[in-house]
């Protein structure tokens, strides 16, 4: 607790003349509160003599602390939102910038719903916690030293019924709260598994629809409901459990406390106005004691909540950039793959040993079988991953030491799925370039060919591509891919098989336009179809991640090899290659 306690308050204390300012502020504000109760001890005593002057004074001091009160409490709250804010905004945008920093195998596994739901509740925890804590807890333990003192100064039994009440309290409630914040966890479980799937179905629900899975989907959410509903239920009967014990030993508190109020009056150790000051704060602070029960209780949920929300930043980032990183200037674009060995974690080696040059302005094309490697390369390549051996150089700099920014800036890449923001035409287009201008988008849109149907729409290219891009077809996805890829004109050029959601005429136009723009571009293709490679410079085929064989089209078939066996069974059609 005392980390996620550390990180807490190292963001409030970001704004330290607003964190100081405000307890200060809080402090007074909650002398004058008590104050104002203890006044009463005055007005009533000033009955008896009757003194209509004293009876003034008392209540013109009672009405100017009340009204001192109401001030302090409004500034006070107003200087601690300053830093409540400021820090709730710093950790969410630290934790999204962190999230971007985290390596690609960490976006790859991770599920999204269950992420946007620990998210949520951690964004929601964070602001509530410095309330719980830095607003109420702080109020509620200023009056716990206060009453004390006063009741100190009027018998010392009532502080030690006060103190033992308070003691008992919160051992019985610390002892609760530690399992409540264990089932806080198990709920926060099944609640993040619940989202996942929901956010699956809504993003996958053309799949549910296409398999008529509804009935099992729903069927799916109610089974984890029912874990759900176990997890809240265990949650709940926590609370129920401290309500008891805290109601029960509050009353038992007032009541010794007024016992003995009663006892000394009686004796006139104790005046009428000072039992009614007696009984004015027996009747707030105890219901204030069994509100401490439940301050402690909402901090073990933020605490809950918090836990993973933090853990984010401490996620490390494995892929990292040199201290001094190199800069590359008047960019070839040579790329060489040097002995370069690779596997994901924890499985066997997907690439062995590759040694592969490639020359500025070289197109090569990678083929083979689903597995032979060829994504895995060009993830390589954007350093989505880091070789295990051998190394990948850029004009012959190590891509390691180089800025992850400046790599990536380098290359353009059209993936075989694109994804798009839910976002008009022209912000997907210009995405790769900040400063792009409409007349730029345009031209890129043309070159991909896609002008002429963007114009045809209603807000053209303001118009929403919707959630993945999901308004627009296959072809018209990857289309607008090419055009994103164009406009920020990269000096090195991956596709992923470009073209192999268009129909045969967008196809044509699109190579066209393809080999147009990567004229003098170093470019690497990843071939699904062999139909689109006819033209390149050179043709790599790998095979359980090896090069087994490389050479242009009419070469590698006279060879009577993979390639030949390949296009043999292709036959111009699509291999079927997920890779």
């Amino acid at each position: 607790m005392l980390k996620i306690l550390r990180i807490f308050y190292r963001y409030n204390l970001r704004y330290p003349y607003a964190f100081v300012a405000g307890a200060i502020i809080l402090v007074l504000s909650r002398v004058a509160a008590n104050a104002a109760t203890y006044q009463f001890r005055f007005l009533v005593d000033s009955l008896q003599p009757f003194s209509i002057d004293l009876l003034v004074q008392a209540l013109g001091v009672y009405i100017a602390i009340r009204v001192a009160n109401v001030i302090l409490e409004t500034i006070a709250d107003t200087v601690n939102d300053i830093y409540f804010i400021n820090s709730a905004r710093d950790v969410r945008t630290d934790i999204f910038a962190h999230l971007h920093k985290l390596d690609y195998a960490y976006h790859a596994t991770k599920r999204s719903g269950s992420l946007i739901s620990a998210m949520k509740r951690g964004d929601s925890a964070f602001f509530s916690m410095n309330i719980e804590i830095n607003r109420n807890l702080v109020r509620l333990f200023i009056n716990f030293i206060i009453v004390s003192a006063i009741f100190w100064t009027l018998n010392p039994k009532m502080l030690a019924v006060v103190v033992v009440i308070v003691f008992v309290n919160l051992l019985t409630t610390m002892w609760l709260v530690r399992r409540n914040i264990s089932r806080r966890s198990v709920l926060n479980a099944e609640e993040d598994t619940l989202s996942g799937i929901i956010v699956d179905n809504m993003i996958n629900y053309e799949t549910v629809k296409y398999f008529a899975k509804e009935e099992q989907e729903v069927n799916r959410v109610k089974k984890q409901y029912k874990k759900w509903h176990k997890a809240v239920w265990g949650y709940a009967n926590t609370f129920r459990m401290i309500d008891i014990v805290t109601g029960a030993l509050s009353i038992t508190g007032a009541g010794l406390v007024l016992l003995i109020a009663l006892q000394e009056t009686a004796a006139g150790g104790l005046s009428i106005g000072e039992f009614v000051v007696v009984t004015g704060f027996v009747t707030t602070f105890f219901p204030n004691l069994e509100d401490v029960v439940w301050r402690f209780r909402e901090i073990a949920k933020h605490y809950s909540d918090l836990e993973r929300y933090l853990g984010i930043l401490d996620v490390p980032v494995e892929i990292t950039e040199t201290d001094k990183p190199a800069v590359l200037r008047n960019v070839t674009g040579a790329v060489s793959f040097n002995s370069v060995s690779f596997a994901y974690k924890g499985r066997d080696r997907v690439i062995h040993d590759i040694d592969l040059q490639i020359k500025p302005g070289e197109t090569v094309a990678l083929v083979g079988s689903s597995g032979a490697g060829k994504s895995t390369l060009t993830k390589l390549l954007m350093r989505f991953y880091d070789v295990i051996s051998g190394s990948i150089t850029i004009d012959g700099i190590d891509i390691r030491d180089m800025k992850k920014h400046d790599l990536r800036s380098l290359i353009g890449i059209v993936p075989q799925e694109p994804v798009l923001f839910n976002e008009s035409i022209a912000y997907n287009i210009a995405y790769a370039r900040d400063d792009a201008s409409l007349e730029q988008v345009r031209a890129a849109a043309e070159i991909a060919h896609l002008d002429e149907f963007i114009m045809q729409l209603p807000e053209g290219y303001e118009t929403e591509v919707g959630e993945r891009g999901i308004k627009l077809s296959g072809g018209q996805k990857q289309r607008l891919a090419i055009a994103r890829m164009f406009i920020e004109d990269p000096e090195i050029i991956i596709f992923d098989e470009a073209t192999s959601q268009l129909d045969s005429e967008s196809e044509k136009l699109i190579q066209n336009a393809f080999w147009k723009v990567s004229a003098g571009r170093t470019t690497i293709i990843i071939a699904h179809r062999l139909s689109t490679i006819l033209r390149a410079d050179r043709i790599i085929v790998l095979d359980n991640g090896s090069i087994a064989e490389q050479g242009t089209h009419a070469q590698l078939l006279e060879r009577n090899g993979i390639y030949k066996r390949l296009w043999n069974i292709q036959q111009g059609e699509f291999i079927n290659d997920l890779d």
